[in-house]
């Protein structure tokens, strides 16, 4: 029986703070992920979080949760969530089927994402 590996990495931006994740975010891995995502969520520095999911292979249904809380996390505080996806990956096909990109920002790069990006939180539209 095969194990799902998940590698997270912090890194810091212009842009803001970056979680670099590679492998597969499922229900086994998804605990690696949650510490250091709700860390930065918690982090009230007035900037949007990235989370670079281009090199995860596959997600699932808790892998997804996880998005979700962390969103609301951030929101509360009137940040973002930034996911910088892969095209044709699986992670991309599935956050687009569930319409993630209604709740938070999927993006193919770095460069599309603004220096100090004040994106306008989903809650506030003024």
């Amino acid at each position: 029986m095969r194990v799902a590996e998940l590698v997270v990495e912090e890194k810091e931006s212009d842009k803001g703070p970056i979680l670099d994740v590679s492998g597969e975010l499922d229900l086994t891995t998804v605990a690696m992920l949650r510490d250091p995502l709700m860390v930065q969520a918690a982090n009230n520095q007035n900037r949007n979080l990235i989370i670079d999911v281009s090199r995860v292979e596959f997600i699932d249904s808790a892998g997804l949760a996880l998005l979700v809380e962390a969103r609301k996390r951030l929101a509360a505080d009137s940040r973002s969530l930034v996911l910088i996806l892969s095209p044709g990956r699986q992670p991309e096909r599935v956050l687009r089927l569930v319409r993630f990109d209604t709740i938070m920002r999927l993006v193919y790069g770095l460069e599309e994402i603004p220096a100090h990006d004040a994106v306008e939180s989903e809650t506030s539209a003024e």
